[in-house]
């Protein structure tokens, strides 16, 4: 989520409750030692991991919230506080390596600086190898009392199921539609403009900001309902064309996928309640859609989308994959 960040305030929206309870929890001095932040990019992991990172170390909290201006929360403002690390990313998936976990393991024993906590942050662990998970196991479960670990990332199926269970994990989700547009209109971004972002991506402010500043989403978003339109006309090779057109590498791939997921799910839902809330970006290709759509067929698409991503994921050519998306998608239709 974005997070209008000054220094001597942060303004996040939605995830009301969840902010609330990492409020009572510090209030009550019972801070969790290990926190798992996890949820759709653009929902405010970040924003919020660091939220809490400021309730841990704020000198000067009023209501329980954060101040802002003492100087720990300057510091962890501009990066630049001796006793919050962030771990250092490696390789091409963007991973942690055992030897950056098992500094970050030395490093706990070494007392704060400046504070009474140090807090580690393990930022986007999606691709954590196992190696590395499974050497933070032991200090994670009995770290110093001094010590925090915090975690981000789309799932909780990242993580190991030991690792899970040292973990408080807390679930982030979308803002309400109109939460959205008012922090895009802070951002700079016109009603208009937020109205079409939002029309798209709902209330992930991340990825409506995304959506206002990247002209390569715009033409996904753009093939991926011209696919729409072919799967509801039944043209199955303008609808191969266009999926594998907007499909150059695995990010874009597993955003095609996502978005067309999401436009078959709601045309399932419209077709049980005409005003149910939906996820996709085509409200209209969604309703037309629907008319051709059976809960089952929708079930199928589904199984069959998140089939060709396992493929995708575990290296199959993507252009096969794809392909036999599309025909198995056209033997339901």
């Amino acid at each position: 989520m974005w997070n209008a960040l000054k220094r001597c305030n942060m303004k996040i929206y939605g995830n009301h409750n969840l902010i609330r309870t990492l409020e009572t929890m510090t209030e009550r001095d019972r801070t969790a030692h290990t926190v798992l932040f996890y949820g759709e990019n653009g929902t405010g992991k970040k924003t919020i991991a660091e939220y809490y990172i400021h309730l841990l170390m704020c000198n000067d909290k009023k209501d329980g919230k954060p101040c802002f201006n003492c100087k720990a929360c300057h510091n962890i403002s501009d990066n630049i506080h001796p006793d919050v690390i962030t771990a250092e990313k490696s390789g091409k998936l963007g991973g942690y390596s055992v030897e950056t976990v098992k500094k970050i393991c030395s490093d706990v024993f070494i007392r704060p600086n400046n504070s009474d906590k140090k807090v580690y942050i393990f930022k986007d662990c999606n691709n954590m190898d196992e190696r590395s998970q499974n050497t933070l196991l032991k200090i994670i479960e009995e770290p110093p009392e001094y010590a925090y670990f915090i975690f981000t990332a789309e799932s909780k199926s990242a993580f190991l199921p030991t690792v899970l269970s040292r973990c408080v994990s807390f679930g982030t989700s979308p803002c309400t539609d109109e939460e959205c547009i008012l922090a895009l209109s802070e951002h700079g971004i016109s009603r208009n403009q937020a109205e079409n972002a939002v029309e798209c991506f709902h209330g992930n402010i991340g990825k409506c900001i995304d959506f206002n500043e990247n002209e390569n989403l715009k033409e996904i978003i753009d093939t991926v309902r011209l696919a729409t339109d072919s799967l509801i006309k039944k043209d199955e090779y303008s609808f191969a064309c266009n999926i594998s057109k907007s499909a150059k590498n695995r990010d874009e791939i597993e955003t095609v996928l996502t978005m067309l997921d999401r436009i078959a799910g709601d045309s399932v839902k419209l077709n049980y309640d005409k005003n149910a809330s939906l996820s996709g970006c085509y409200k209209d290709g969604a309703e037309r859609l629907s008319e051709m759509l059976t809960l089952n067929s929708g079930n199928r698409i589904h199984e069959i989308i998140e089939k060709c991503w396992r493929a995708v994921s575990a290296n199959v050519n993507a252009s096969l994959a794809l392909s036999a998306m599309c025909g198995e998608i056209f033997e339901i239709i």
